[in-house]
């Protein structure tokens, strides 16, 4: 049974947001473009589908008009290159992250949960040096900390693990959802936060190279000292074009990698490999400290940076295996704990609870029980 009661200039629109999809579309649907001049139309199953592949519900091809999806947040962008499109896996990533900060947000202040003193701290004091000082507080290291650790991977799950200890939701994934067809774009973004002074929400872009990740990290939670919710595409792990964005850029990198320590270690003889791995950050972030230290000149960073750029434009991370260790990252693993102990205290639903995870009650148990000790 065909459907001819659709709203053709609904056909229409969607694909004209979505101009990505055009070759999946007409691959599946050969008389679609039959459908927009209405010669034919579209079966109820066609619909279904095509509502699937648009990631859209299916009343939607029945509305007068398309509802207008805004961008929630500031996007900042290195290179500013026309007006920024938001795909929709950004803008469902976003939504569900907002998701899990409402639902965490709401538990937390049935609970009585207080304001995290340093949510907010910074946001009427740009200061550099309060905050990396707050920021050792928060990840509770000193100076040298990262060449005690012994690999990136090591260095970033410490500086998760005492994120979210302090109150900081970390979320990381490559794809939306648990959708292994809808990945992440890393010249699209980065990372991004959604600021709360009660539950903040940190969402990494898990394609990423991991010492990027690093940078992604700590460039966020220096929004949260602000106060301020953005996404970010950091091209060359720079910032954009914006005093915020700088600020939070020159912290990060004071942080990570501290311009009087690198003076000290360095020599001819130092090459990036090797800073890189003394201060788990990427070689590209190292040239530029090289280069804000005076330590190399413009030109040799620019010469430098075109070769690096190439290397590094990815290592990528897996976002795949064992799905059991991965969904505690994709959730946060602080969230998964405040959300089991609300359904131990009936603070809410177990059926709550495999609605915001969108897993089955089994799948949701045995995640459950294979973390118990997080």
């Amino acid at each position: 049974m065909k459907v001819t009661n659709i709203n053709i200039n609904i056909l229409k629109e969607i694909l004209q947001r979505m101009p990505e999809k055009e070759i999946q579309v007409k691959k599946n649907f050969p008389k679609y473009d039959k459908w927009l001049e209405e010669k034919d139309y579209p079966t109820y199953n066609q619909l279904v589908e095509l509502s699937k592949i648009f990631h859209i519900p299916f009343g939607y091809f029945f509305l007068e008009k398309l509802p207008e999806r805004k961008y929630p947040i500031p996007h900042y962008r290195t290179t500013q290159n026309g007006d920024f499109k938001p795909s929709s896996e950004l803008l469902d990533t976003i939504l569900f992250a907002q998701k899990i900060q409402e639902w965490a947000r709401d538990i937390l202040l049935e609970w009585g949960q207080e304001k995290l003193l340093f949510c907010g701290k910074y946001k009427d004091n740009y200061n550099i040096e309060g905050v990396i000082e707050e920021l050792k507080r928060i990840f509770e290291i000193e100076n040298n900390w990262a060449s005690r650790k012994s690999t990136w991977t090591e260095a970033l799950n410490y500086l998760i693990e005492k994120a979210e200890e302090k109150g900081i939701f970390v979320l990381r994934n490559g794809v939306v959802g648990n959708n292994t067809h809808r990945k992440l774009i890393i010249d699209e973004f980065r990372g991004f936060v959604l600021y709360d002074e009660i539950a903040p929400v940190i969402f990494i872009n898990n394609n990423d190279a991991i010492s990027a990740k690093i940078f992604t990290l700590i460039h966020e939670i220096v929004h949260i000292l602000i106060g301020q919710s953005a996404s970010f595409d950091l091209r060359n792990l720079q910032s954009s074009n914006n005093e915020i964005e700088q600020f939070c850029d020159k912290c990060t990198a004071e942080f990570l990698v501290p311009a009087g320590e690198i003076r000290n270690i360095y020599t001819q003889k130092t090459d990036l490999e090797e800073l890189a791995r003394h201060f788990k950050v990427s070689q590209i972030v190292i040239l530029r400290r090289l280069l804000d230290t005076s330590i190399v000149t413009q030109q040799e960073f620019y010469i430098q940076l075109k070769d690096l750029y190439k290397k590094e434009i990815k290592i990528p991370q897996s976002s795949g295996g064992d799905f059991y260790h991965t969904i505690p990252n994709r959730l946060s693993k602080r969230f998964i704990h405040i959300l089991n102990s609300a359904v131990k205290n009936n603070t809410i639903l177990f059926r709550d609870a495999l609605r915001i995870t969108n897993l089955s009650a089994k799948t949701y148990d045995n995640l459950i029980n294979r973390t118990r000790t997080i």
